[in-house]
């Protein structure tokens, strides 16, 4: 049976609304393989911004890159990283919200990856470590804001704001190590894109794009009701709930295209562009 939509989603389908804020997560959705961003989706998030609509971007990447995009496309809004633990605005400001691993559960954390040998990722006061063989060694390759280090818990000492790990090994063994003795006070997430293999997201209990995305709207002025959220995981069903119009790349899973109101092209069709110029242009 087909998902009947909400009323506050149907006057953006019959063209009688546009979105005043476009919530737009990165891997997966804006950003293609290797993390490159297309011509055409670029062309569309700038021509928003000119036409004064606001881009929020809401990733589960670090504050640095995702400023890195921002000042690239002209973005001015707040930024939400780490799945919605941080909100800053993409000038260094003051952090709206900084929701902070304490340092005792994140030094477990990161010893247990350590111990290990996994590969991952820590970011603590907005500089990110990276542990393991995707630079191979070479600092020279390594994207903006990471600094290669061999043991994580080298640079844990007062807390973090998110760990990032990568491959099946490490999932499953970080989640097994853990053995839910956090369920509540921290939040994983699995995921999957073609930028990054099977990895694990873990970030304070209380963060979630959807919250995270509600804070940005009041300090911008905009309705809920006037936001048009895009994603392609199940951590951006947190901000689609609460936007006016959830759209769905083409590339996301089933279980998420099955909750959204919209699917759009996938990532390497300029999914994004379709969706702004349709629903917020």
């Amino acid at each position: 049976m087909a998902r009947e939509l909400p009323a506050r989603a149907r006057g953006f389908l019959d063209g009688g609304r546009k979105a005043r804020l476009v919530a737009l997560d990165m891997d997966g959705t804006l950003l293609e393989r290797g993390s490159a961003i297309s011509d055409g989706n670029a062309a569309a998030v700038r021509a928003a911004v000119a036409a004064g609509v606001q881009i929020v971007l809401a990733t589960s990447r670090w504050y640095v890159l995702a400023k890195r995009t921002a000042d690239l496309l002209g973005i001015t809004a707040p930024l939400i990283c780490h799945n919605g633990a941080l909100i800053r605005g993409p000038h260094d400001d003051a952090p709206l919200l900084d929701l902070i691993i304490p340092t005792g559960t994140a030094t477990e954390i990161a010893r247990i990856a350590d111990d290990a040998g996994y590969e991952g990722m820590v970011t603590v006061d907005n500089v990110t470590y990276l542990a393991a063989g995707r630079a191979e060694g070479d600092a020279s390759r390594l994207p903006a804001g990471i600094v290669l280090t061999q043991r994580l818990s080298a640079h844990i000492a007062a807390g973090a704001q998110a760990f990032l790990f990568f491959g099946q090994e490490a999932v499953d063994g970080v989640r097994a190590r853990l053995d839910g003795r956090h369920d509540g006070a921290l939040t994983l997430a699995r995921g999957y894109s073609e930028t990054f293999p099977p990895y694990l997201n873990i970030v304070h209990g209380a963060a979630d794009k959807g919250r995270a995305l509600l804070m940005v709207c009041e300090r911008l002025g905009v309705e809920p009701d006037e936001v048009m959220a895009i994603g392609d995981a199940a951590p951006d069903l947190e901000m689609m709930r609460v936007a006016g119009l959830s759209v769905a790349m083409g590339n996301a899973p089933p279980e998420v295209q099955a909750e959204v109101d919209v699917v759009a092209p996938d990532n390497r069709e300029d999914g994004v562009a379709w969706a702004i110029r349709r629903f917020a242009l």
